[in-house]
């Protein structure tokens, strides 16, 4: 069965839909007053509320659409974001300037705009998932977007008139758009493991970096 928009959807979900639409245009564009420390706060409490709500999404999706023919039929595809450089060990970590690893966050973070405008729009007219799926994969949009306000002010902050990096193209909407539902359903569980791992990776990232930044002690 194709899941396609003209399945019927609650209006709890076409409003959803809508509020997000215009979330951009109520992001605070008001000077930020916060210290340095006090952003890194913030922003790591973003980030880790990130994380668990992607985590959360992962799990829920994984009870109610995996299949385990998936994972002997199928290769899981490479994460779009993985052509973004990361250290990957404690001494590359010490050895990368602190302004080119939040460079890569920024980076990491902004790559899932896209997707993620998809992942919304599907999870609304996806059979068997909940309103509280579509709510936290919406507020986990939503909650990128804040934590890149953050990011941005640090690194203009950190490197006044730094040019943040370029960020990899999401590639994989044939697959969401697939006639195919077996298709679709895994290009959802490919994007919300990736997700999930890019959540994950941000936040530890941020948390070593105010480490080394702030408090100017290794992590």
């Amino acid at each position: 069965m194709q899941l396609t928009l003209a399945q019927p959807c609650s209006l709890i979900r076409l409003l959803l839909l809508l509020t997000n639409l215009f979330f951009w245009k109520h992001v605070s564009s008001e000077p930020n007053v916060l210290s340095t420390a006090e952003l890194y706060d913030h922003a790591l409490e973003q980030a880790h509320s990130n994380s668990d709500t992607s985590l959360d999404i992962y799990h829920e999706f994984n009870v109610k659409f995996a299949k385990a023919s998936w994972l002997n039929d199928r290769l899981p595809t490479v994460c779009h974001t993985a052509s973004i450089w990361t250290p990957t060990n404690i001494k590359q970590f010490h050895e990368t300037k602190a302004e080119d690893i939040l460079k890569a966050v920024i980076s990491i973070s902004r790559a899932w705009d896209y997707p993620l405008l998809h992942l919304v729009l599907r999870t609304a007219f996806l059979p068997k998932a909940s309103n509280n799926m579509l709510q936290r994969t919406n507020d986990l949009k939503n909650g990128i977007i804040i934590l890149l306000e953050d990011l941005e002010i640090i690194l203009s902050r950190m490197k006044p008139g730094a040019i943040e990096n370029d960020y990899p193209h999401w590639s994989g909407l044939r697959e969401f758009q697939s006639s195919d539902e077996d298709t679709q359903l895994f290009a959802m569980y490919n994007l919300l493991r990736c997700l999930q791992r890019d959540t994950q990776k941000v936040e530890s990232y941020l948390k070593a970096l105010k480490y080394q930044v702030i408090f100017k002690n290794n992590y």
